[in-house]
């Protein structure tokens, strides 16, 4: 097997070498330069089968490095390819291996992809050779490896890592019309998150942002790029020139801190770029645009209509109909869009229209923006008869086509009958310049008067209730205990609970419930809930559970009930005993 020819060598070279090279055929450095030249000219990333090479870069200078991507869809992801042909021209300093998930056809594949650092060992034409990994094989690819005297006297040398490109879709637009800006940024090199784009302002044009920025990824020159996509859609406001002025993108990249070492650490750079600034030539409204219509220069544009009920049914006077109008519109904003409700001012006296607040719709799209607007309004007849409303037409101006347009509703005939003739009764002719009777009412009245009772019957007895409750607060308690009756602690309790004293009220209580229960005050409340709840308010007031003022009626009123009932029990007994012995 003989090696393949190499690229001649450069005179910078020709002392490196520790052998001298063999004389070269005749036309053999021709040959090879023609080869060089096919292989530059081709895509610098090809597929053989399901194995993909691609390079960041096909022009460096020397002690610069590269990065060889290989990634193949097929295959034990544990194989790795043969490396040893790049060891001839070139020093590898690292790999990495990724396991991705790429979509083909719509269809999910694993892939793997392998990141090779290469340093090339000399100036001059280099061939990446023919890598393999499970049977399949990658193209060659060229590279041109510049010495430091040679990229010093050559411009195009110093290849951008990021760059930056602006279009439009239209040079010459006509004015108020969509212009959609496109920006791209183009980089080779891996991005912080720190990159920012400034704003775009131009104060004779009205600017909308069409979304989010996109990203994706795209071949250049075999090269494999990130692309940042950002798209504006603009309006002129006055014909003439307008310059679209550049926007500032501002990234930091990483690259190695010093370029003259091979193994130098990387670190973080700021970088710069500029959109290139583009100048429209905005036309001013054709000649032949009706004088009297909006000016509207739309990419398409379309009218609509809908009724409730149908207009072709019979209606009666004062039965509102309703009718929406709808425009659509591609490449103007909805806040350009005419309003479409108007009567002939013949039919106004006889046919009122009630129109609502129109509604206004644009969103974004891949043609730009897309606009709409409903107008809905009711329509009452005030006499029986045939009305006529007339047709809707919208001039506009089609910006692909450069012609005038049209878009038209037919017109439409409503029959209206009166609504007297239903009601069996003989009405008298209504003249001219008399209204006619509006819709009845009594159904709203009827319900108005029976809401109204309701209230202040609710009123009313809330201010009963109220005053109850005032009546019962002021009642002072009763005295059912005989105030000259030594060591009852009823007489200490009743004194708290007028004078409000929550903590003497407590001690009094506990006093008398151990005279009536022999668990005390616990046990007396769980025989009696009107007690318990009482005490669970002077619990709440005496340990801060509650920051509203004691009441000691409940309390009082509780223990009342308690002593009453004993009363009653005391003396059932001896109506018992007196049944017992009945008078003979």
């Amino acid at each position: 097997m003989t090696a393949p020819e190499q690229p001649p060598i450069q005179p910078d070279q020709a002392t490196t070498g520790r052998t001298q090279p063999r004389p070269a055929r005749p036309g053999a450095p021709r040959q090879l330069a023609l080869t060089l030249g096919l292989l530059l000219l081709q895509p610098l990333t090809l597929l053989a089968a399901s194995f993909e090479a691609s390079v960041d870069r096909t022009r460096l200078v020397e002690g610069e490095t590269l990065e060889l991507t290989l990634e193949t869809s097929a295959g034990n992801r544990f194989n790795r390819p043969d490396l040893t042909p790049l060891e001839e021209n070139f020093q590898i300093q690292g790999t990495r291996q990724l396991s991705l998930v790429s979509q083909i056809n719509g269809r999910s594949q694993p892939a793997t992809r392998w990141i090779i650092t290469l340093l090339p060992k000399h100036t001059g034409y280099l061939i990446i050779p023919a890598l393999g990994v499970d049977e399949q094989a990658s193209e060659p690819i060229a590279l041109q490896v510049l010495s430091t005297a040679q990229a010093a006297e050559d411009d195009s040398a110093q290849l951008a890592p990021l760059f930056i490109d602006s279009e439009v879709d239209i040079e010459n637009p006509y004015v108020q019309a969509q212009v959609l800006l496109t920006l791209r940024i183009y980089h080779s090199v891996s991005l912080y998150d720190d990159s920012s784009l400034s704003g775009l302002d131009i104060p004779q044009a009205r600017v909308e942002s069409l979304g989010p920025p996109r990203h994706y990824e795209r071949l250049i020159n075999g090269v494999r790029h990130g692309v940042i996509e950002v798209r504006y859609a603009l309006f002129p406001e006055h014909s003439g020139p307008l310059e679209i002025p550049s926007q500032l993108f501002s990234a930091t990249v990483l690259q190695a801190r010093d370029s003259s070492e091979r193994f130098s650490p990387r670190t973080g750079r700021l970088i710069q770029v500029r959109s290139p600034s583009i100048t429209l030539d905005v036309r001013s409204i054709p000649a032949g645009y009706p004088d009297d219509a909006p000016w509207l220069p739309a990419r398409n544009l379309s009218l609509e209509q809908g009724w409730q009920p149908e207009p072709d049914l019979d209606l009666l006077t004062g039965e509102p109909l309703t009718r929406t109008l709808i425009i659509s519109a591609e490449g103007l904003n909805a806040s350009q869009l005419p309003s479409l409700q108007s009567l002939n001012p013949a039919l106004e006296k006889s046919l009122r229209q009630y129109a609502d607040q129109p509604r206004l719709e644009s969103r974004i799209t891949e043609a730009g923006v897309q606009s709409q607007r409903q107008d809905s309004a009711a329509l009452v007849a005030q006499r029986e008869g045939i009305y006529a409303l007339p047709a809707v037409e919208v001039h506009w101006w089609d910006t692909q086509q450069e012609r005038l347009r049209t878009s038209r509703l037919e017109a439409v005939s409503l029959s209206v009958l009166s609504s007297e003739s239903f009601t069996g009764s003989a009405s008298p002719v209504v003249s001219a310049g008399s209204e006619p009777a509006g819709p009845r009412l009594w159904p709203w009245q009827l319900a108005t008067a029976l809401l109204g009772m309701g209230l202040l019957a609710c009123l009313s007895l809330l201010h009963r209730t109220r005053r109850t409750l005032r009546q019962l607060e002021q009642e002072e308690p009763e005295d059912i205990v005989d105030i000259e009756e030594p060591g009852n602690p009823l007489i200490d309790l009743q004194a708290a609970c007028r004078a409000n004293q929550p903590s003497e009220a407590r001690k009094a209580l506990e006093a008398w419930a151990r005279q009536q229960h022999s668990e005390g005050l616990i046990g007396l409340a769980q025989q009696h809930p009107e007690l318990a709840e009482a005490l669970d308010e002077l619990n709440a007031c005496l340990f801060g559970q509650n920051d509203a003022p004691w009441r000691s009626k409940p309390l009082w009123r509780a223990v009342r009930m308690i002593v009453q009932m004993h009363k009653r029990q005391q003396q059932e007994p001896s109506d018992n005993l007196a049944s017992l012995y009945p008078d003979v």
